[in-house]
């Protein structure tokens, strides 16, 4: 003879209370998940795991949401940014010129940094002025996406292997 359990009737556990915290109750379903409660699970610790290598996308999600209410509210703030989107290019040429020599391969990479910095800082003038979901604003919003998330592991990956050859 089988024993049906009400689906309300959950086991609760309690987890000890901490100092200044409310107490955390987790009611847990006697129930096993679903294989779309599975996927959602392993979809969400994987990225739980790796939240740190997918930070720009995350990123440039925020800023695709926020230069959309943006322009809702106020697109002619997009003219405030165009002339804030000069800024990295300036402090750099500023930099290169108050500077004492540094190696090539820095020089490089902090040109590459203003660069794309600059690039992003237009895109959020344009998005605010004319859209972020119009095709061209959107294509451009997507090809920076990625070339942020390709530059974000490669200098990770350089950073992790020059942390190993210095130990």
């Amino acid at each position: 003879m089988s024993r049906r359990i009400r689906p309300s009737a959950g086991s609760t556990v309690r987890i000890p209370r901490r100092r200044g915290a409310e107490p955390v109750i987790l009611v847990l379903s006697p129930e096993p998940p679903t294989l779309t409660a599975r996927a959602a699970m392993a979809t969400g610790r994987w990225a739980w795991k790796h939240r740190r290598t997918w930070a720009p996308t995350g990123a440039a999600a925020a800023l695709l949401a926020v230069t959309g209410v943006v322009h809702l509210i106020e697109p002619r703030t997009a003219w405030v940014f165009a002339a804030l989107a000069l800024a990295p290019a300036g402090v750099w040429a500023w930099g290169m010129l108050r500077h004492r020599p540094v190696p090539r391969q820095a020089a490089l990479w902090r040109a590459l940094l203003a660069v794309c910095a600059t690039a992003g800082a237009a895109w959020i003038a344009v998005a605010v002025g004319f859209g972020p979901l119009r095709p061209p604003v959107f294509t451009a919003w997507t090809v920076l996406t990625i070339a942020a998330q390709v530059g974000w592991v490669v200098a990770r990956r350089l950073t992790a292997t020059t942390m190993k050859e210095n130990r």
